[in-house]
């Protein structure tokens, strides 16, 4: 079928960087060079675009998310409008105490194709969500360390001024933090059958996590500790700090702990080790070749697999020991062992499908046949009142926006988020930066030629359409 040239897609993003910037921009790269799209980005507080703009497809990272996710899916295909989406976190579990249904409150998936990250989840979902089209992808975030060139050890500390530093650790928070907010309590009091059990527990494993940092900083002063939050640990509209494993520990000389602004792969990237309480941070970490390391007091705990394929450790002796163990031989004790190696290789293709740079590319074969489903496509874009007033209160607040101000005023404080990121500036920075990386991506695979002639899709998909 040949496509009409120039379809516009609107492409919604919540930041300018981090995670679903990462997801998307390969797809929109795809999009633009292989399917003659003309490709606009929109701030996801900014669901009026859909009636400026009115685009024949909007894509976006998830539609269950956020409730703008969801509300962006859902006024999309109330217009008539083709929605594609991914799954920003597609590692779940198929236990059947994953809540698939997010923030979708008709519990309805607004969009054409469901994209897994690997056969365990589609093979979940075509047995509890048959009624949609479920497609496996692979994680497209995870096309960047087959691509991409990240910032190294001696760029970062040069521009921290912290060049006396030769050992780097790094570390990715946990959400400890959602306890001590209303939205995160909310959450936890949804999603668990016994919440006041896992609230205490929660701050048990904090304190203890945050003692055992605590000692490792105290006794390595030569060791530069990158301390991470977790970026899902507060809504982007609460500007006050919560309690979490890391935030006492960040006066320290040799620590620098980081809210926002840096790229968990070049945080990965410097360091020498990675550590993390749980996290899928370990995963990107084993794909840039780093050794990994969980601290889990309590090694028992209900949570995803990935564990089994990183070292534990349960207390400050054992942190110090491995600490040191590494410093000596280039070696957690115990990760490089037959075991653990061969539950990587498992755990990379049960969590994101493929590790070959092409999960972008996998995505957008579902992408171009949901193209193609727009030249059918009826659009009736009805007028919004609460979304042309959502908007015209960015643009007016804009006018008059000062953070620091902003931040003294109840009232405010809690839009500063949308201020600050808006304009999604970062991304035209981004994607020049990107599309280089791809360019010599796919000169070096051959790739142009594989996709024009189509003879890429039987090689990259497990079932040929």
């Amino acid at each position: 079928m040949t496509l009409s040239p120039h379809k516009q897609i609107l492409c919604y993003l919540d930041n300018d960087y981090g995670r679903d910037a990462e997801i998307l921009l390969p797809l929109v790269y795809f999009a633009e060079k292989y399917l003659s799209c003309k490709v606009k980005f929109a701030f996801i507080w900014d669901i009026h675009a859909i009636y400026r703009e009115k685009p024949d497809l909007v894509l976006i990272a998830n539609t269950i998310g956020s409730l703008w996710h969801y509300e962006i899916s859902k006024y999309a295909k109330k217009s008539g409008i083709e929605v594609f989406a991914l799954i920003s976190e597609g590692n779940f579990r198929t236990d059947g105490s994953f809540n698939f249904y997010g923030y979708s409150y008709d519990k309805v998936y607004h969009q054409r194709y469901i994209c897994h990250w690997s056969e365990r989840t589609k093979k979940y979902f075509e047995e509890v969500m048959s009624q949609y089209n479920n497609v496996l992808t692979g994680a497209l975030g995870f096309d960047r360390y087959k691509i991409y060139r990240f910032k190294s050890k001696e760029d970062f500390l040069s521009e921290k001024g912290l060049t006396q530093y030769k050992k780097v650790i790094g570390y990715a928070g946990w959400a400890f933090g959602k306890i001590y907010n209303k939205q995160g309590l909310r959450e936890i009091r949804f999603l668990h059958a016994e919440p006041g059990k896992r609230i205490q527990w929660m701050k048990e494993q904090m304190l203890k996590v945050e003692g055992i940092l605590k000692f490792a900083i105290e006794s390595n002063p030569d060791i530069l500790f990158l301390l991470k939050r977790h970026p899902n640990e507060a809504n982007p509209s609460i500007t006050k700090e919560n309690p979490n494993e890391m935030i006492r520990l960040r006066d320290y000389p040799n620590v620098i702990y980081i809210t926002e602004n840096e790229n968990i792969h070049d945080l990965i990237n410097i360091s020498d080790f990675w550590m993390a309480f749980e996290s899928t941070t370990a995963l990107e970490a084993w794909m840039l070749n780093k050794q990994t390391l969980l601290i889990n007091p309590d090694p028992d705990f209900n949570r995803d697999k990935l564990y089994k394929g990183s070292v534990l450790i349960r207390n400050t002796e054992e942190l110090q020991r491995n600490i040191k163990s590494f410093y000596e031989t280039n070696e957690l004790p115990g990760f490089k062992n037959d075991e653990l190696e061969k539950n990587r290789k498992t755990l990379i293709k049960d969590t994101i499908g493929f590790d070959d740079g092409l999960n972008h590319l996998r995505a957008g074969f579902y992408l171009k046949k949901t193209v193609q489903e727009t030249e059918h496509q009826d659009k009736n874009i009805v007028f919004s009142f609460r979304y042309f007033r959502m908007f015209f209160l960015m643009k007016a607040g804009s006018l008059f926006y000062n953070r620091n101000i902003f931040l003294k005023l109840p009232k405010f404080r809690k839009t500063v988020w949308i201020f600050d990121k808006y304009e999604l500036k970062n991304i035209y920075k981004l994607k020049p930066l990107y599309y280089k990386y791809l360019d010599d991506f796919y000169k070096n695979n051959q790739l142009d030629y594989q996709i024009r002639d189509n003879s890429i899709w039987s090689k990259i998909l497990n079932e040929w359409h």
